[in-house]
């Protein structure tokens, strides 16, 4: 059974310091109805967490300054965002089951397809409304 969620009241953060991937994530969520913040570094990460208090956070795991699965830890291991879905993104071969142990909800590995990026997306905010 798949239950649709109004993307329309979901705010979603993406860390990535790919430009061209955070254009095209935006623009694609945007299209959807989602509001969406941007960070391309981790610099006043949890304080952005804190006023944006996102549904969703959307993030890759090799950041130029930091390796996302360190940030997701750190994340998941703070009471504040500890219960806030991970979707953790890498091109990088093997990496799901890293990202998996380091505490993200999802993954997906790129590239990937739209329709598979929106249906991860939809399934990773079911995961905060159990």
């Amino acid at each position: 059974r798949i239950i649709k969620v109004m993307s329309g009241n979901k705010k979603v953060i993406i860390i990535d310091d790919n430009e061209d991937i955070v254009a095209m994530l935006k623009t694609m969520l945007e299209m959807k109805g989602y509001h969406v913040y941007i960070k391309m570094n981790v610099t006043d990460l949890e304080d952005s967490i804190s006023e944006i208090l996102p549904d969703l956070i959307i993030m890759d795991m090799l950041l130029s300054s930091v390796d996302g699965r360190t940030v997701c830890k750190k994340l998941k291991s703070d009471q504040r965002f500890a219960s806030i879905p991970v979707l953790m993104i890498s091109a990088h071969p093997n990496a799901k089951e890293k990202c998996l142990d380091a505490g993200a909800d999802l993954y997906l590995a790129k590239p990937f397809d739209m329709k598979d990026f929106f249906y991860t997306v939809e399934k990773s905010l079911h995961l905060s409304i159990d």
